[in-house]
């Protein structure tokens, strides 16, 4: 217990230093952002649904944008990454620092401060909180690349803050460790910048994760001693002696499967070609995850030149593939066909104990197979031969090895049929798409087969990312008849990501007009989308594509109805009016839709831009004025009804409303401007000149006079 509270008591002492140089760090050495940074931080807040106020610094104490505080948040700038970085870059880093403040990643961090603080001496407490800070910093990428649409450019926003930071630390003769262990480590941030690059253009994790190399090798000769050791206990004198004689069995590379919130996932190899994936130019890595219904299955592929290593694993089950040069199959994926002269490829279950292994080998004149079971040659025959034909195929369909050759097959053998029901047999989300990319790929459809086809898709693939891979890479052979496009948007309900659906709808839209009842059918399901951003976007792109009729007017502005944002909301309205053809049932309309706002000045800014583009004559009067009758604030009315007033061909209907609007108005500075601007412009008699003496009559003193001189100059000018 002694023990105990005094590594409480010096973390504790930790943590309070901690929040001192953060608080230190908001009061020294910074100096407010730019009116640039300043308007980019407004934009990403509203994207992010962030609805209270962020401070945004410059700081010469920090070497990385940092986020400190929960409550009035404030993103700490290194003045030197300002000057070094492009205005792009800085958006880019700038949106991941704002996800932190989403995701209020600052109380979290101080929770784990807190449980480390507690259970400091368990080890998997520390090695499960530098976990989280690292997915943490994933998650955070992840908002950002969406935000800013190329992971590429993030990746190199990352490469430049690194180079930024370096420049920081030799100026300061301090090493990164130095600086995170004065303050980084309350801060929201985390992880190591080269991985997160790494992990953006889907390089090999580094090794820093790894663990100590002793660690590793004990651990590893721990089980190869355990292993051998069971194998001897479970064999025979004759096995034995057997194994004796036999050479030692080849090793299996062991990969681990790093899962990740961004999944690069393996290619699939063509006939005669290293069955492997090249991403970039050093060795790179592959690793795919999926979830199949409660069951979890993962595939690993890594390359080095024209050797590398297959690992699939489902359900408990696992068989890893080591080759080295080219190789093919048999037709029914039951054996080794082919191997490039010299070449070799070795099959294994990967178990610890009752590991199989069958290797095929090219000695120039035939393929040499060999069988061994923990460690210990057996004969190929039967056994070995048996064991392939009943593991082998499994693993060439879920892990879509050849997937190309192998659908070319099933089609020519049995046609479409043939390949869906291939399809039914695949365990993973990520190869059902492979399968089903080949099959739209090399098979001629008809629409009825088509549309069959797209159906099963959107029931078999339960990936959001896959499902709306494979339906943009196949829009362009989508038939164009109005069954078949309502079929594609049927299998894009599956999508629950606001992102991944508003691609797809985006991308099929992107080909031309669709039908009025068809767009119906969008919109409605288009309801489902929980983003504003998503949603607006979506929406600006059906009206800059098509006029809105009686048949779309009502889903559009029902969908316009969820959008929370008055931000978003008025980006939607005014795309809506925007087009040149128009008609005036939808300008009523997108007034109508306007009275619903809370943003006085996004609504005032609406029935501006209304106003300059269409007037307000006609069935516009009506719903204009009961929007503006919503606006509470007397400047924002205010401008509305000057430029009303302005209008010199405005009706008598017009002025008349526009002077009982402006009786409403709190502010007397602002209504003596509006009745000012009035008779400036217009000549009043009869109910309009009431109706000014009316409105006039809520004012005082100098405003009063003022209007009431405008008043007899508008009558000495008639």
């Amino acid at each position: 217990m002694l023990v105990w509270l005094s590594g409480v008591l010096l973390l504790t002492l930790r943590l309070l230093t901690g929040w001192w140089w953060i608080h230190r760090l908001r009061t020294h050495g910074v100096a407010p952002a730019s009116a640039h940074l300043q308007q980019v931080a407004a934009r990403l807040a509203r994207k992010l649904h962030i609805s209270g106020a962020v401070t945004l610094l410059e700081s010469a104490l920090v070497e990385v944008p940092t986020v400190v505080g929960w409550l009035k948040p404030v993103v700490l700038l290194p003045a030197s990454a300002l000057a070094g970085l492009a205005p792009q870059q800085l958006e880019a880093i700038l949106a991941h620092e704002f996800a932190h403040i989403r995701r209020h990643d600052y109380l979290v961090n101080l929770l784990q401060m807190f449980v480390e603080t507690l259970l400091f001496y368990h080890p998997a407490v520390w090695w499960l909180s530098r976990r989280i800070r690292h997915e943490r910093e994933h998650c955070c990428d992840d908002l950002a690349v969406a935000l800013c649409g190329d992971p590429v450019a993030y990746a190199g926003a990352l490469a430049d803050l690194e180079d930024v930071a370096s420049a920081f630390r030799r100026q300061h003769r301090m090493t990164r460790k130095d600086l995170m262990a004065r303050h980084h480590f309350v801060a929201a941030t985390g992880g190591s910048l080269l991985h997160r690059i790494r992990r953006l253009l889907g390089a090999p994790d580094a090794h820093d994760t790894h663990g100590p190399a002793w660690f590793g090798g004990g651990v590893a000769v721990l089980l190869v001693c355990g292993a051998v050791l069971a194998a001897q206990a479970r064999q025979t004198p004759a096995t034995t002696a057997t194994s004796a004689a036999a050479p030692a069995q080849p090793a299996v590379a062991a990969t681990t499967v790093v899962a990740a919130t961004t999944v690069t996932k393996p290619a699939v190899a063509s006939t005669r070609a290293p069955i492997a994936t090249t991403i970039a130019s050093t060795a790179p890595a592959a690793a795919s995850t999926a979830r199949v219904g409660e069951v979890s299955q993962s595939i690993h592929n890594t390359q080095h030149g024209s050797s590398g290593n297959w690992v699939w694993s489902h359900n408990g089950e696992k068989l890893a593939v080591k080759y080295n040069g080219e190789f093919e199959f048999s037709d029914d994926d039951a054996d080794v066909r082919w191997i490039s002269p010299g070449g070799s490829l070795q099959i294994s279950d990967a178990a610890l104990i009752g590991r199989h292994t069958v290797e095929i080998r090219d000695t120039g004149a035939e393929l040499q197979r060999r069988y061994w079971v923990n460690g210990s040659e057996r004969p190929y025959e039967p056994e070995g031969r048996q064991w392939l034909h009943d593991h082998l195929p499994r693993f060439v369909r879920n892990t879509g090895i050849g997937a190309e050759r192998r659908v070319a097959r099933i089609l020519k053998s049995g046609g479409p049929p043939a390949v869906l029901a291939e399809i039914g047999r695949i365990e993973g989300d990520y190869v059902k798409g492979v399968y089903y990319t080949q099959l739209f790929k090399q098979a001629t459809l008809d629409p009825q087969t088509f549309r069959q086809t797209i159906s099963q898709a959107g029931r078999d693939i339960h990936s959001d990312y896959g499902l709306a891979t494979l339906l943009i890479s196949i829009v362009d052979r989508l038939p164009a008849d109005d069954q078949s496009r309502g079929t594609y948007f049927e299998a894009a309900r599956g999508i629950r990501s606001d992102y991944e659906l508003h691609r797809v709808y985006t991308s099929l839209l992107k080909r031309g007009p669709v039908s009025a009842s068809l767009l119906a059918k969008v919109l409605q399901n288009a309801t489902s989308i929980g983003s504003d951003y998503e949603l607006s976007q979506l929406l600006q792109q059906i009206v800059a594509q098509q006029p809105l009729d009686s048949q779309t007017r009502g889903p559009f502005f029902a969908a316009l109805e969820t959008i929370g944002s008055d931000y978003e909301r008025h980006r939607v309205l005014k795309a809506a009016v925007a087009r040149p053809d128009v008609d005036d049932a939808t300008i009523a309309a997108a007034l109508q839709a306007a009275a619903t706002g809370s943003s006085d000045y996004e609504r005032a800014s609406f029935l501006l831009e209304t106003l300059k583009g269409h007037g307000i004559g006609g069935g516009a009067r009506v719903p204009f004025f009961t929007a503006l009758g919503r606006v509470q604030s007397g400047y924002e009315r205010g401008r509305v009804l000057q430029a009303v007033a302005r209008q010199p061909n405005a009706s008598h209907d017009v002025l008349l409303s526009a002077l009982q609007s402006a009786k409403g108005m709190t502010g007397g500075y602002e209504l003596a401007q509006v009745l000012t601007a009035v008779a400036d412009t217009h000549t009043l008699t009869g109910d309009l000149r009431e109706a000014y003496l009316d409105a006039a009559d809520r004012l005082q003193g100098y405003d009063q006079g003022r209007v009431m001189t405008a008043l007899v100059k508008s009558e000495r000018r008639k």
